[in-house]
């Protein structure tokens, strides 16, 4: 599975998520839907009557959730099979505005939402420091949103994504792609530090308690051999079709071995302890 070449409408920097997108939602939960909302409701304004902005809305999984919620939400995504697929969930609400789109370069007035959410968007900016794209990212979110609004930022932290000590069981099979990956995503202290010296007040963290891939991840090692297991997680972007091939044959003799189910229970007693995900929350201040 070589890196695929990019269609035009394809923001990622290293996946092609019109191609992804196709199998996306058989392998992943919108995971951290519930506690985004809890955060967004500690607004001074009610849920039901806040204009949201999700960054990358992917297949929809959380727009269509959320716009059951909210007074209206806009959704701005790079690929156009992303936006494919939320038009089939969202049928054409009147609370819902898609476009492609670019975060880097959000198309919206000034001081517009009263929250923006992101859920596992981020790394595909960047590929290492100074992760520039990061900070037009947070300069765009201050921008876009009204005063005392909520930004989320849905990411994982690079303990959590470890291919040895992590919570992700197969990333010990793909070790060389589970540290490209890591690379991607930004230590989350320093996101912490980054939305504190743009005067975001209240960072928080929040660990939420869904699982991120559907049950058979967890009880069948056999599942991350399929095709459109691989096909669903970008981290196989990374990887040569001989490498994905080598990784395959050590993972069926660990099954035949039955040492990958050690391997899984330690990654389960890992996420019990640690999350699989990560909630940064932060509240864009009064006055700059």
């Amino acid at each position: 599975m070589q890196r695929s070449e990019c269609s035009e409408n394809n923001k990622s920097s290293y996946c092609d998520y019109n191609e992804a997108f196709t199998s996306y939602d058989q392998i992943r939960h919108p995971h951290g839907a519930k506690e985004i909302l809890d955060i967004f409701s500690q607004s001074s304004i009610p849920l039901q009557e806040q204009i949201v902005l999700e960054g990358g809305f992917g297949t929809g999984a959380y727009l269509d959730l959320f716009r059951h919620q909210v007074e209206k939400i806009y959704g701005i995504e790079g690929s156009d099979q992303g936006l494919h697929q939320t038009r089939l969930k969202t049928q054409d609400s009147k609370n819902v505005n898609l476009q492609i789109g670019d975060i880097l370069d959000l198309p919206f007035e000034e001081q517009f939402f009263d929250a923006y959410m992101v859920n596992q968007v981020l790394h595909h900016l960047d590929s290492g420091y100074p992760f520039a794209h990061m900070d037009t990212f947070l300069d765009e979110s201050q921008r876009v949103l009204k005063p005392q609004s909520y930004l989320t930022i849905n990411t994982c932290s690079q303990e959590q994504l470890d291919p040895e000590q992590g919570v992700y069981w197969h990333y010990k099979y793909i070790s060389s792609a589970a540290h490209q990956l890591r690379s991607h995503y930004l230590p989350i202290e320093d996101l912490q530090e980054r939305l504190e010296s743009r005067n975001f007040t209240d960072v928080k963290q929040t660990i939420p308690c869904e699982k991120i891939f559907h049950c058979d991840y967890y009880e069948n090692p056999e599942v991350a051999l399929r095709p459109d297991f691989k096909k669903g997680d970008s981290i196989y972007s990374f990887m040569s079709e001989s490498e994905i091939e080598e990784s395959d044959n050590l993972l069926k003799a660990a099954i035949d071995k039955g040492t990958v189910y050690d391997d899984m229970k330690r990654a389960s007693d890992r996420a019990a302890e640690i999350g699989e995900t990560l909630l940064v929350s932060a509240i864009k201040p009064k006055c700059l």
